[in-house]
């Protein structure tokens, strides 16, 4: 639970909002939450756990989308709230509509996602999606399933945007509350080229490279031939002075990139 010391650094409103959330939650009815290990969809499990008690569930969809450290990350917070956790395998490079990579593809994968997790719920339950406010703002096409599908998106009724729901996790002392957003494999491969899973481990490849040189939520985008770096606010700098220019050239180069490049536009900060 929170403090009393921690409730009181919390803005009032923010602090109604999240009661408004728990509350809204519990006159739904019990919900499953599409639990990406987020800081997003790792409030909402909060909620909801709070909300509905032992009767909260997560569901994480397994594909080759994601890392695999964050199965691990998201075990953890499981066993941390207490709530179970379904496992659930899917292989969206089986979809000729999402593989294509057209700009629908974001679309496609969570409407074919989200419809067999709803096909898996106990009667009764619903499906809970951790779009927030200031999701509603961006190109996002899978908004559009979730729409279709009806899927709830409580953090966008209770009105919180994605800094409210960073402070929330970390008052709530949830691990999660400074992990960058990370996006799934597929958003790293240039529109138009065919996603194959060649390509997405070479992008798990050279994150996880940059990552262990303490470059957290960097992105590596590939085109098939050429590597494109972005890191986050404050990086580039301690990127050039740490003279790393030549150890990822090579790194790359023997995953047959022969071209590097690093974008000087920076990644928003956690709290920006």
């Amino acid at each position: 639970m929170v403090s009393a010391e921690e409730r009181a650094a919390l803005p009032p409103e923010l602090l109604g909002k999240y009661h408004c959330l728990v509350a809204a939650l519990r006159k739904a009815g019990p919900g499953a939450v599409a639990f990406s290990g987020g800081v997003d969809s790792t409030l909402l499990l909060r909620a909801a756990w709070e909300a509905y008690g032992p009767d909260a569930q997560a569901m994480y969809v397994r594909s080759p989308l994601q890392k695999p450290r964050v199965l691990e990350r998201v075990r953890l917070t499981c066993r941390q709230l207490e709530c179970p956790l379904r496992i659930v395998e899917v292989d969206p490079l089986s979809w000729p509509e999402f593989a294509a990579n057209s700009d629908l593809r974001c679309y496609h994968c969570k409407k074919k996602i989200y419809t067999y997790l709803t096909s898996l719920l106990a009667s009764g339950y619903k499906l809970l999606d951790g779009t927030n406010l200031d999701d509603l703002e961006q190109d996002r096409p899978g908004l559009r399933a979730v729409r279709e599908l009806h899927v709830q998106t409580p953090l966008v009724e209770a009105g919180l945007t994605k800094r409210e729901v960073r402070l929330l996790c970390r008052a709530w002392r949830l691990d999660c509350w400074n992990l960058p957003s990370e996006s799934c494999l597929a958003t790293r491969v240039a529109a138009g080229v065919a996603i194959t899973p060649e390509l997405l481990r070479d992008v798990a490849c050279g994150e996880n490279f940059l990552e262990d040189k303490g470059f957290f939520g960097c992105r590596a985008r590939l085109d098939g031939r050429s590597v494109f770096i972005s890191l986050s606010q404050g990086d580039i700098e301690r990127f050039l002075e740490r003279g790393l220019r030549e150890e990822v050239r090579n790194f790359f180069a023997k995953l047959n990139y022969t071209k590097v490049f690093l974008e000087l536009s920076e990644r928003p900060g956690i709290l920006n």
